[in-house]
């Protein structure tokens, strides 16, 4: 690490290291290898245990997997940083009913779209602003606007479902994103498009060395000429937006908004990119690991029902699942003698 004032050098020479560094912890302790093995694991158990109906629904998987995915990529992206969201769920619900609410007030779904994605925006400006400048916890902000925007949610759906109108389930835009072109959700393919950009951004970019750098030792990074406040906030306001386009892709795809919608999202999305091989104190992530952690979400959702277990069992499981995945992670980085 390189400390006291940076030179121009010294801090691309540290941004450097900080992203060589991350690049071997993800080789030498592989961080995504629990995510693999679960994902092979738990195909085989579902397989074996449906007696191939899994294999069956897959389409159906993936395309839950794929609305939980985007979400998680933010959710990822911020966790690396050294902050997390607690507020997705709430947001993706959010997102959704305004999108909704404006068309019904008359406005095109180009506007409709165009008005949610900026207050999910200004969603993650203001967990960011509450957590950055008057250094209150994430936890605590983004668990307050969980509840925040829940309620709101509560109120402009009176409780009960919010349907679109049926001029606006026409429109080009609704279909592009709740339609299947080719016979695949609109959605695997957004979740294609959102993993290769984000993985390109963290591997590729200055940016995606500031927030490696961010999270592993925010003192270092600033004093290399990084800024934390900066680099958290941008990660901020993309998660609550990814948070809000998986909302209004999911409306465009049933057509209604319920006041439920998103409920148990910032947990899957938390667990997906733990799975995934994000670590809580941030410094260590992966997207594309995250992604298979929302398929192993999923897929337990989807195998679960299949295999004649209660829905309320699922909750209990993801836990399980949690802790099997940390200890599994454990045991392989253990192989290489390293550690977070």
């Amino acid at each position: 690490m390189l400390h006291g004032r940076a030179s121009g050098f010294g801090h691309e020479y540290y941004l450097a290291e900080q992203y060589m560094r991350q690049h071997a912890t993800s080789i030498l302790n592989r961080i995504e290898a629990s995510a693999v093995l679960g994902t092979i694991g738990l195909a085989l158990f579902f397989t074996i245990g449906t007696k191939g109906l899994w294999i069956g629904n897959l389409p159906n998987i993936v395309e839950l997997a794929s609305i939980i995915g985007i979400v998680a990529i933010g959710q990822a992206l911020l966790m690396i940083s050294g902050e997390f969201d607690l507020s997705v769920g709430s947001v993706f619900a959010f997102a959704a009913v305004v999108f909704v609410s404006l068309m019904d007030l008359g406005l095109g779904t180009l506007v409709a779209f165009v008005g949610a994605m900026l207050l999910s925006c200004g969603v993650g400006l203001i967990n960011g602003l509450l957590t950055l400048r008057f250094k209150v916890s994430s936890m605590i902000v983004t668990l307050g606007a969980m509840f925040v925007y829940r309620g709101l949610v509560y109120v402009l759906t009176s409780g009960v479902e919010l349907s679109m109108p049926p001029d606006a389930r026409v429109s080009i835009l609704v279909k592009l994103l709740g339609g299947k072109p080719l016979g695949i959700s609109s959605v695997v393919f957004l979740l294609g498009g959102t993993m290769i950009v984000f993985v390109l951004v963290l591997s590729m970019t200055r940016y995606g060395n500031h927030v490696f750098a961010v999270g592993a030792d925010a003192w270092s990074a600033r004093s290399c000429g990084v800024s934390p406040a900066k680099t958290k906030m941008i990660a901020f306001i993309i998660c609550s937006a990814l948070a809000g386009l998986a909302g209004i892709v999911v409306a465009c795809k049933e057509l209604t908004v319920y006041s439920t919608t998103g409920k148990e999202v910032e947990l899957e999305t938390i667990v997906a990119a733990v799975i995934g091989g994000c670590s809580l104190s941030g410094g260590v992530g992966s997207i594309w690991g995250t992604v298979l952690g929302a398929f192993i979400i999923s897929s337990l959702k989807g195998g679960l029902l299949m295999m004649g277990a209660p829905s309320y069992w699922y909750v209990s499981f993801v836990g399980m699942i949690l802790i099997l995945f940390m200890v599994l992670s454990r045991l392989i980085r253990g192989l290489y003698g390293t550690t977070d």
